[in-house]
């Protein structure tokens, strides 16, 4: 069971390098801003990524951009036999950012859950938490979320359209 962490405490963490994080299904939900930083890390349009790197789940008329996974490991995780790496590590994502702590809920600002599955929990120095990433990310997916009900249940679009609508002027805003 994941423990839940405030503000004010701090914990023991640091990262062994094993890569649990990224081999656990993936299941990262992207957002729109998730997808802009890698396109442009990779010096791609976010097309490119479409299908590649992403997937898309349409769940009750919101549509859920999913890290794709390889193996049960994330496209993005490589190891040259010795260490294993983020290929993507100065644009991964949020949520990834985030871990081993992880948001309670989108407006929640004061609370993580730290998991219980990171061999890196309990160890190392004591920390704070990532607590600027966890307001950036509150940001974020509100913003997401906010855009995409606009666009599908007030605007009509189909929620394929809606997220690639919403892409198309996140990714050349960010340019």
């Amino acid at each position: 069971m994941n423990k839940i962490i405030e503000r004010h405490e701090k914990t023991r963490f640091v990262c062994t390098r094993c890569g649990l994080c990224c081999s656990s299904g993936p299941n990262v939900a992207l957002t729109v801003y998730d997808i802009c930083r890698i396109a442009k890390y990779l010096n791609k349009s976010w097309r490119e990524l479409a299908g590649r790197y992403f997937y898309v789940v349409i769940a009750d008329q919101f549509p859920v951009a999913v890290l794709r996974g390889i193996n049960n490991k994330c496209v993005f995780l490589e190891s040259n036999g010795k260490i294993t790496y983020c290929t993507i590590y100065p644009a991964r994502p949020v949520r990834c950012r985030m871990y081993p702590f992880i948001p309670v809920a989108p407006r929640e600002l004061n609370k993580y859950e730290v998991s219980s599955r990171c061999p890196g929990v309990g160890r190392g120095d004591v920390i704070d938490p990532p607590w600027s990433e966890l307001e950036k990310y509150s940001e974020e997916v509100t913003s997401h979320y906010s855009e995409l009900f606009s666009l599908i249940f007030v605007e009509g679009y189909d929620p394929l359209r809606a997220l690639e609508i919403l892409l198309d002027k996140t990714c050349s805003s960010n340019s």
